[in-house]
């Protein structure tokens, strides 16, 4: 169904406005996911959380037949004037479409089949959890494991960074004291990212269950999570470099753990 948009008081426009905001995500149980991209992965791999999708006129008028097929399929589609659809968006230079989603119910258990997963212990910026998540499922982690602390799984900038990841890989949020027992208890070894009383990360022998832990991008790895942690592993770098980008230092480690 097709529904236009005229005033910038909608309480759909207001709706997605609000959702910039972790507290109402929280409260609404909702997100916004910005652009073309991250809107088709939804209609493909999350087509039960789209609540509905929202189009700029021009938007709509150059990518008639995509709209059709929305409007088919029996989306709901709101259809904005320009400069409204603008107004609701975080990016410089907007694609022109989005869509609100229910938030995924994250899987806080362990399905029994799991072999890799990812542990992220503090990554405060949304744009290095999201790019994670990315490479985690590119890697073939099976499950991503985000520690309290750690950026919203849902702010605006880790959705459009998971460049659609978000939809496929399965999430356990919760803190390291409740997870590092079960992984143990399940056979898991875990490596955590350290530069200090670290060995190469090259020289040591992949077990068939493992977890990979990546700390914040100042402090790294927190020492009570380094504790329980079964070996630390460093990436050995040339030349006057201190440390990596903390998404940067993942794929490299998420690859060597493959």
């Amino acid at each position: 169904m097709l529904i236009p948009i005229t005033s910038r008081d909608n309480k759909t426009v207001k709706l997605v406005r609000a959702l910039e905001r972790k507290k109402e995500r929280v409260k609404r149980g909702l997100y916004f996911a910005e652009g073309v991209r991250l809107v088709k992965e939804a209609v493909r791999d999350a087509e039960e959380d789209i609540q509905f999708i929202l189009v700029s006129s021009s938007f709509a008028e150059k990518n008639e037949f995509f709209i059709n097929s929305l409007d088919e399929s029996g989306k709901t589609v709101y259809t904005a004037k320009d400069v409204i659809f603008q107004s609701m968006c975080r990016t410089e230079t907007p694609q022109g479409i989005g869509a609100v989603l229910k938030m995924r119910p994250t899987q806080n258990q362990w399905m029994g089949t799991e072999r890799y997963i990812l542990l992220i212990d503090g990554v405060s910026d949304p744009g290095n959890l999201g790019t994670m998540i990315r490479t985690a499922e590119a890697a073939g982690v099976d499950k991503v494991c985000i520690f309290e602390g750690s950026a919203d799984l849902y702010n605006p900038k880790t959705v459009r960074a998971t460049m659609g990841s978000l939809f496929r890989v399965p999430f356990w949020i919760g803190s390291a004291e409740e997870i590092f027992p079960e992984l143990k208890r399940l056979g898991f070894q875990i490596f955590a990212a350290a530069l200090h009383h670290s060995v190469p990360a090259e020289t040591v022998e992949i077990p068939s269950k493992r977890a990979v832990v990546i700390g914040s991008e100042a402090r790294g790895v927190s020492e009570t999570v380094l504790q329980m942690a079964d070996t630390c592993v460093r990436i050995d770098m040339k030349g006057r470099v201190e440390s990596l980008n903390a998404s940067v230092a993942a794929g490299i480690l998420l690859y060597q753990f493959k």
